[in-house]
């Protein structure tokens, strides 16, 4: 697709604005199906469980990138992903740095704070690559639809709290919160951070899971023993041209009961 003159790029190149939000992109990952992604993604949490050398945690590390960007994914994906975890590994590589010191505290602090960072990707990259529907499909062989449902909307509701959480944060600090990162640094404006987001942010979450309840009761979720799953990479398959398949089933359905009416 061209891009404008203004630099604007389509809504499937671009970057997205928050993490963990699912992407739609034609690359090797997004076409594995959903069961052997979330396998893979066991397999490499598991592995960065495990290693403890430092090649070992380098070929490791290697073995995500490569996870990661072969999903096409961009730098900018794995800022908006993983700015919160590069937070956690300066939290966890200064604790250590200051209980054994530079020299016994480097190689331990470094490798514990990379291997929980390591830890969460696999996991972003399910999310970002991976629909609802497509995950729900897969879990569906073992545990009923409503009970995947449950699971996989909690998960797409993580991109949606992170907005929650940055605009409460900008809206409070217009209105005089101690809300910055260098004032939360110091304990006594974490009073600012229960009243003025904690508790606007539980509210705001009950609403949602209200909402989200009232949505689905109103497309009478749950009442049918099996439902159906939309797929926009079933759709795509076919050529500009042509028509996709479900289209093409629909209309000759539509044909040969026309057919049947006829005396």
């Amino acid at each position: 697709m061209r891009h404008s003159d203004t630099g604007k790029q389509s809504p499937r190149g671009r970057s997205s604005d928050y993490g963990c939000q699912y992407r739609a992109l034609d690359s090797p990952i997004h076409r594995m199906d959903a069961g052997w992604k979330v396998v893979l993604a066991v397999i490499l949490c598991a592995a960065t469980v495990i290693v403890k050398d430092p090649w070992s945690l380098a070929v490791v590390a290697v073995m995500i990138g490569a996870f990661y960007f072969t999903a096409r994914l961009s730098f900018s994906d794995l800022w908006h992903d993983g700015r919160y975890l590069l937070v956690q590994m300066i939290v966890v590589f200064g604790l250590h740095v200051v209980r054994d010191g530079l020299a016994k505290g480097f190689w331990p602090g470094f490798r514990i704070s990379l291997q929980i960072a390591l830890f969460f990707i696999p996991g972003i990259v399910l999310l970002r690559t991976t629909q609802t529907s497509q995950m729900m499909r897969g879990l569906n062989r073992v545990v009923p639809y409503r009970l995947s449902f449950l699971v996989f909307t909690s998960l797409r509701f993580l991109p949606f709290f992170a907005r929650e959480i940055r605009e409460i944060i900008m809206a409070q600090r217009l209105r005089g919160a101690a809300l910055a990162p260098r004032d939360l640094l110091k304990p006594w404006n974490w009073k600012d951070m229960f009243h003025c987001l904690m508790i606007p942010l539980l509210v705001r979450a009950m609403k949602t899971a209200d909402e989200a309840a009232l949505s689905a009761e109103a497309r009478c979720f749950g009442q049918e023993r099996e439902r159906t799953y939309f797929d926009h990479l079933a759709w795509g398959k076919a050529g500009d041209n042509d028509e996709p398949e479900p289209v093409r089933q629909w209309k000759m359905r539509d044909e040969m009961k026309k057919e049947s009416d006829i005396p």
